[in-house]
């Protein structure tokens, strides 16, 4: 008999079109559907509500650390029972590159538009050539681009993926100094063709008493776990109350990580494991 068609795919990414999320969708996705969404809370809705099969969101900048939208979503998608089946299934690590980009014919720039990240990578480079002008933090470089377009004196720190007609490149490698990387997450069903994971991201709530995060992060240390990625966030209507999200090197089905999760389940109030998954340069 004849082998079933492959289901479509239906990927929103973060941003608009132009945005890094774009970029990498592309590159990952060259020929399934690709839709944009503006904010990654609405990314992650649209997901839950299968308007989308897969979302591509940032999770982390080499610069300024996790993403915190996309953190506090994973979080709460680990409290639903969609959880079993919408998880992380790759992350893409994509080098970055930021320009300027105005209006053509701008002189001079009092206002830039930027996403929070390119801000905290190029802090020390604003400093020294753009001292005076405001800087306006917006959801995407997309969006600070679209921003750009439409005003005089303004600009907009992106990618040149995001240069328009109305827009050209003013600066060419800001804040190229240090090093830049963002990594992207995607989340969704299982994904037909993939590599084996590497990496494992959980999340839980631990009983609130002295040393109980201490016990998890021993857990792992006693299994050779070594920890890639670690945040905190407060609980909503629990004082003084964390959530955790910890993401370490190894597959969930692997033995360390069997027995690390079997014990680390018995010392937590709650535990989800929202991913197994490799991580790729793209």
């Amino acid at each position: 008999m004849p082998s079933s068609p492959k289901p479509a795919l239906h990927i929103g990414y973060f941003g608009r079109a132009g945005s890094f999320s774009h970029v990498a969708a592309e590159r990952r996705f060259p020929k399934e559907k690709l839709s944009e969404c503006p904010t990654v809370e609405e990314a992650f809705a649209r997901l839950q509500g299968g308007t989308f099969t897969h979302i591509l969101v940032p999770i982390e900048n080499a610069s300024s650390g996790i993403i915190m939208n996309t953190a506090d979503q994973l979080m709460r998608l680990a409290k639903t029972e969609s959880s079993a089946t919408l998880q992380i299934r790759e992350a893409l690590a994509m080098p970055i590159t930021y320009v300027m980009l105005a209006r053509p014919g701008t002189k001079q720039v009092t206002k830039i538009y930027s996403h929070r990240a390119p801000f905290d990578h190029s802090r020390d480079w604003l400093a020294k050539y753009y001292p005076r002008a405001e800087q306006v933090i917006v959801e995407s470089t997309s969006e600070a681009a679209a921003l750009a377009a439409k005003e005089k004196g303004a600009a907009a720190i992106a990618g040149t993926q995001a240069v328009q007609k109305d827009l050209r490149i003013l600066r060419r490698n800001v804040g190229s100094e240090i090093a830049n990387q963002t990594t992207f997450i995607i989340v969704g069903a299982a994904l037909a063709r993939t590599s084996k994971p590497t990496h494992t991201n959980i999340i839980f709530e631990l009983p609130h008493k002295p040393g109980s995060l201490v016990a998890v992060m021993n857990v792992l240390a006693k299994r050779g776990l070594n920890l890639t990625k670690i945040l905190s966030r407060p609980i909503p209507g629990r004082f003084s109350e964390y959530r955790f999200m910890i993401e370490f090197q190894g597959a969930a089905t692997a033995q360390p990580a069997v027995a690390a999760l079997k014990r680390i389940g018995q010392i937590t109030d709650f535990l989800s494991v929202i991913g197994s998954y490799p991580v790729r340069n793209i």
